[in-house]
Formats: structure tokens, C-alpha cells, sequence
């Protein structure tokens, strides 16, 4: 069912190779079985007088029932939440759903909408219990045991016991190879755009829970500088006090703009374009916005199996454009019209630096309500405008906004007027770019429109897409537009085909603003030709890897395929082991030592100088 609901994601599957999948996917069923129904096991095990417990045998089957169902509930439940996140589901969804404001509000809409995820649910525990109940009925706990001695009835129990444990542990590990499995082993059996289907939720949740990351030496420190300094330096310029104001568009695909070669559902950021300097081979980070956030202001990409924030690091030290603005006076603030709370942006936001941050709460006008996520963008971006002109300059200002989320609607007013698409994601995202027109024409009124430097970017693509190329594991479901505008900046013009990520903003911003001192970057500035221009993303423990024109990916930090992008951005010829010298020495050093690099910057704390 899971296959089926997400044909789209598995379109070149072929039912032998499904079959065969799901033999694989045996073994990770049975470790999940295993330690799900583990506790129930042992109870039932126990070297006990059962026959004599009757309140014993009541309880065991409800506890049976009751933790399987939990485990469902989970599975079926990413029947439906899969689009949207392209893996399945890992212990971040826990925190979704602990966010008590987000998820109550919000459940009434998933289930109605994706109603056949709670029907399954329920099904499915219905017929589990029924079967449970007949097959107690026909193997009733045996009363009739007066003529055995006790002690033989508790040493055949004990060793019951102690078998069932070993081959409960056995199953639990996955069998009996030295490491216990985990999410990555699926990798091992397939390409990672159908570990999906390999793996099941609730394993994908346990296994991703503790968040850490192993370091990794493939070179000295020495040698790794040859590949990677993250202390950059742009002194020598006099830094120019320009305010800053970073928009992030909710899931804005590169598709629906006029960069994307498809129908544009944006035509006032395409008219804002040349105006504008235009990344045209432009990724992001990421898939969610949790993760989207932290990679743009923060610059730090998402290589984990949770967002960064959520994280066991995310108390770490960062180096954040609020926060390194500040210390040359600015005043900061992060809007986003969400319920505060919302994805622990108001807690990221504290850590990054920013003085100030404007929520759901801090507008306080619920008739611009939703009804799902927050604030609808039109009222709130107007309200961000009003703010922003309070604030003294120089000024560095975060908007976010969240209307092109799933549910994908828009207010009453607009349902008529606004162009549609195959997708619903495609009016919401012209009715957020109809809302960013009259931000504009609202800042464009303000004495500190002219000396403010704009970008302008999506948090990550939109969950969906019919097209090959944007629906793709591989590039394309990361394509995004990043636009630089400063109104007041007439020599800030033109386009580049140079690859530019989401970690390349923060050191671009300061090399053109002139900072002129030192600062810790995993990305680099789009300015600087000297740097090496790459793209890093990772999705269920394949990394991939872009640069001079070569797509590579990695299972587990291992190269797995090579592609030519720009002569096979479909990823169909992979090419590693014809060109497996020129990868070893142009492609993987720089790979891995980003990896590096990134890991033990991570555990050590040493994401700020």
C-alpha cells in the first residue's frame, strides 16, 4: 500500500524488482517485530503459574494489541506523510508531534484529507485484534498440569524463556553479523530512491534517535586545508552598513518560477530578476524547512538523520548573519507567521542572534488565521513591512513565510482569480509571490528601501512535482531560486550558471557587504573565484555530491555512482567505474574531506571562531 500511494516517487519500478525488495525488507520487518512485541514476549514467558493468573491473561493480550498499534499508527500514517519529507519518517516526526499546538490544530486536516492513512489504522488494528482473539481461543493456557512437579514447569518456562530472548536479540540485531542493522544497511540492497520501500517507519524511528555523528580522518589537518578553510577573511574592502533582509519562501521550486523552464506561478519575483543577480543553478540543502533554515542563515547543511536544531549538537556555538551583524550594530529580528513554537524556529532563532522574534502571537490579529499553520502571507508580510520600517538602521531582518504549505490553500477572496496548476501546491506559491508584490510596494514607500540589500530564497522545493527531472532523488528535488536585489545597487545586475547552495549565502552576503573580519563558513562566497564550487546534500544515508559538472553519490560515504550532469541530468549512465580515477582524484578528495570537516566541527563545537 505504501508503494502504491507513492507510485510518483518509484516511477521506473518494475515488479520484479519490487518483489525483490520486499524479500530484503523481511529483515528489517523482523527486528522491528522483535522489539516492538519484546516486553510482550517476556511477559508472556515469564516462569510463572499462568493457569492461576487469569488477570495476567487479560492483561497481555490488550498490552499485544496496544504497542502494535502504535507501531501502525506510525506506519500507515507515512502512507501519506512520505511526499513530503521523500524518506521515511525519522524521530524528528516524535517532535512534530509533541509540538501540542501545531499537531492538534492540524489533525482534523490530515485526517480528513489524507483519510485513508486513519482508515488503514484502524483496519488494521480491528483485524489484528480479532485474529488475536481467535487465536487464543485455540490455544488456550494449559490448566491441567496437577500431575507435573512445579519445578518442571518452571525450568521448562525458564528455558523457554532464555531461547525466546536469544533469538528476540537475534532478530532485534538483524542477525547475527558483528553491527546490529540500521537505516543505512538498506543501501546495501538497493539505490537509496527505493530504500523506502526496503525499510519500514518505525524502524526508520528508532534507528535514527540518538542524532550523533562519528568523526571520520581521512586527512590530517594539514592536508585537509588544502581541500577546505572554513576561516574565511574579505578584509580589505571598507564594509558598507547596507541592512539586510533575507525572504524565505515556503517550498518555492525552481519548476514554478521563471528560472525553472516550465509554467511560472511567480511573475513578480520573475520581474524582480533582472533587476536582480540571479543564481540560476541554484540548491538547496535540504527538503524541510527545519533544516532549510539553519543551512541559509547559519550555513550549515543538513547531513544528519534529524534537523541540526533538534539535534544532541543543537546547543552548539553557531556563526549566524544576526549574529555577526550585531557586533557591527545592527538591530535584528526573524519573522515567521507560524504558531510560535513552530519547528523550535523561535529557539533557533535566540541561538542565531536574533534580538527579536515576530510570530503568530506577536501579530496578534487571529482573524488572519489560516486555520492550520499561522498567518496568512498577505496580511503577514505587510505587517513585516510595518515592523522592519520601526527598526533603526542598520537592520538585519529574517521572513519567513508558510501559506504554499500543505494544505495548500489560499484565502476565500483569491480562489477564483489566482492561476491553478496540476498541483495544488502551484496556486498557493502565485498567491505568496501576489503577497511579495505588495511587500514591495509597501518597503518601496521606506526611507531605508534604497540602502538594503534583499535575498530572496526558498527554504527547500515543494513536495511534489509530475516533471522527471524536479520529481528526481538526485538534483532537481533541490533546485531553488536564489535572488540578490539591492535596489540602491545598480552595478548588483545579471545572472550566473556558477552551482550556488544555501551554506553560500551567509559568506556572500559578507564579501559584499565588505565584512572585515575573520568568520567560520562551510560554504563560500560567489564572489570569490578561488574557492571550490560544489553542492552537498543527504537523504536516508546517500550523500550526494556536485561539482565541475560530475553528480556523485555515496551510500554511507562510499561511492556508489557518477554522472555527467550536465549531459545526463536524469541520472540513467552511471559512469564511476569509466571514470573512476579522474573521481578519485578530482570528486571524492573533496568529498570527504568536506565530510570531515563537517563532522568534527560538529562534535568538537566548533561551528564559530
Amino acid at each position: 500500500m505504501f508503494t502504491i500511494i507513492n507510485i510518483e516517487r518509484f516511477s521506473d519500478l518494475t515488479l520484479g524488482e519490487f518483489f525483490r525488495l520486499c524479500f530484503h525488507g523481511l529483515r528489517f520487518d523482523i527486528s522491528t517485530i522483535v522489539t516492538v512485541n519484546f516486553l510482550y514476549f517476556f511477559l508472556l514467558l515469564l516462569p510463572l503459574p499462568l493457569w492461576q493468573m487469569p488477570r495476567w491473561q487479560k492483561f497481555t493480550p490488550w498490552l499485544f494489541i496496544a504497542i502494535n498499534a502504535i507501531a501502525f499508527s506510525f506506519e500507515i500514517s507515512d502512507w501519506a506523510y512520505f511526499p513530503f519529507t521523500a524518506k521515511r519518517a525519522t524521530n524528528d516526526v516524535l517532535d512534530m508531534i509533541t509540538r501540542k499546538s501545531d499537531f492538534i490544530a492540524l489533525l482534523p486536516h490530515f485526517i480528513t484529507t489524507y483519510w485513508y492513512a486513519p482508515l488503514g489504522i484502524f483496519l488494521l488494528v480491528f483485524l489484528l485484534y480479532k485474529a488475536n482473539k481467535w487465536i487464543q481461543k485455540k490455544t488456550p493456557i494449559d490448566s491441567n498440569v496437577s500431575d507435573v512437579p512445579k519445578w518442571m514447569i518452571a525450568a521448562g518456562q525458564t528455558i523457554m524463556l532464555i531461547l525466546a530472548s536469544g533469538l528476540c536479540v537475534i532478530g532485534m540485531r538483524g542477525g547475527l553479523q558483528l553491527i546490529p542493522i540500521g537505516n543505512g544497511n538498506a543501501l546495501q540492497v538497493t539505490d537509496n530512491k527505493f530504500v523506502a520501500i526496503v525499510l519500514n517507519t518505525p524502524f526508520s524511528i528508532m534507528h535514527s534517535y540518538s542524532g550523533k555523528v562519528e568523526e571520520v580522518h581521512f586527512f590530517s589537518e594539514e592536508e585537509l586545508k588544502k581541500y577546505f578553510n572554513p576561516v574565511k577573511n574579505y578584509a580589505g574592502k571598507s564594509f558598507q552598513k547596507k541592512n539586510v533582509v533575507v525572504i524565505i519562501l515556503e517550498s518555492f521550486s525552481k519548476e514554478y518560477t521563471g528560472l525553472g523552464g516550465r509554467k511560472s506561478f511567480t511573475p513578480f519575483l520573475d520581474s524582480l530578476m533582472p533587476h536582480s543577480f540571479v543564481f540560476r543553478n541554484a540548491y538547496a540543502n535540504a527538503l524541510h524547512s527545519a533544516e532549510g533554515i539553519p543551512a541559509i542563515l547559519s550555513g550549515i547543511p543538513s547531513l544528519m538523520n534529524e534537523p541540526f536544531t533538534t539535534s544532541s549538537y543543537g546547543t552548539n556555538k553557531l556563526t549566524s548573519l544576526p549574529q555577526l551583524l550585531k557586533d557591527k550594530g545592527y538591530k535584528t529580528a526573524f519573522y515567521h507567521g507560524g504558531t510560535n513554537g513552530t519547528m523550535s524556529f523561535d529557539i533557533y532563532a535566540s541561538n542565531a542572534g536574533f534580538d527579536k522574534y515576530h510570530g503568530r502571537k506577536e501579530y496578534n490579529n487571529e482573524a488572519d488565521y489560516d486555520g492550520h499553520w499561522g498567518i496568512w502571507d498577505e496580511p503577514f508580510l505587510q505587517y513585516c513591512a510595518r515592523s522592519i520600517n520601526s527598526l533603526p538602521q542598520p537592520f538585519m531582518t529574517s521572513v519567513f513565510t508558510l501559506t504554499s504549505h500543505d494544505p495548500f490553500e489560499v484565502p476565500q477572496q483569491y480562489k477564483g482569480t489566482l492561476p491553478t496548476g496540476a498541483l495544488p501546491v502551484q496556486q498557493t506559491i502565485a498567491y505568496t509571490d501576489q503577497s511579495l508584490r505588495k511587500f514591495f510596494q509597501t518597503a518601496s514607500k521606506q526611507s531605508w528601501f534604497e540602502n538594503t540589500l534583499f535575498v530572496i530564497t526558498s527554504d527547500h522545493t515543494a513536495p511534489s512535482s509530475k516533471d522527471p527531472y524536479y520529481s528526481s532523488l538526485n538534483m532537481g528535488v533541490y533546485a531553488i531560486p536564489i535572488i540578490f536585489y539591492a535596489p540602491g545597487d545598480t552595478t548588483l545586475k545579471g545572472s550566473t550558471d556558477t552551482v550556488f547552495q544555501h551554506i553560500d549565502i551567509l559568506p556572500t552576503v559578507l564579501d559584499y557587504l565588505g565584512y572585515d573580519q575573520p568568520f567560520f563558513s562551510f560554504g563560500n562566497s560567489a564572489f570569490r573565484s578561488a574557492y571550490p564550487r560544489f553542492v552537498i546534500n543527504e537523504l536516508s544515508g546517500k550523500y550526494q555530491w556536485y561539482m565541475n559538472d560530475y553528480f556523485l553519490t555515496a551510500n554511507e560515504l562510499k561511492p556508489a555512482a557518477l554522472y555527467h550532469f550536465k549531459t545526463d541530468s536524469l541520472c540513467r549512465n552511471n559512469i564511476l567505474q569509466e571514470k573512476n580515477e579522474m573521481a578519485s582524484q578530482e570528486l571524492i578528495p573533496y568529498f570527504k574531506a568536506f565530510i570531515q570537516l563537517y563532522r568534527a566541527s560538529v562534535i568538537r563545537n566548533k561551528l564559530s571562531l
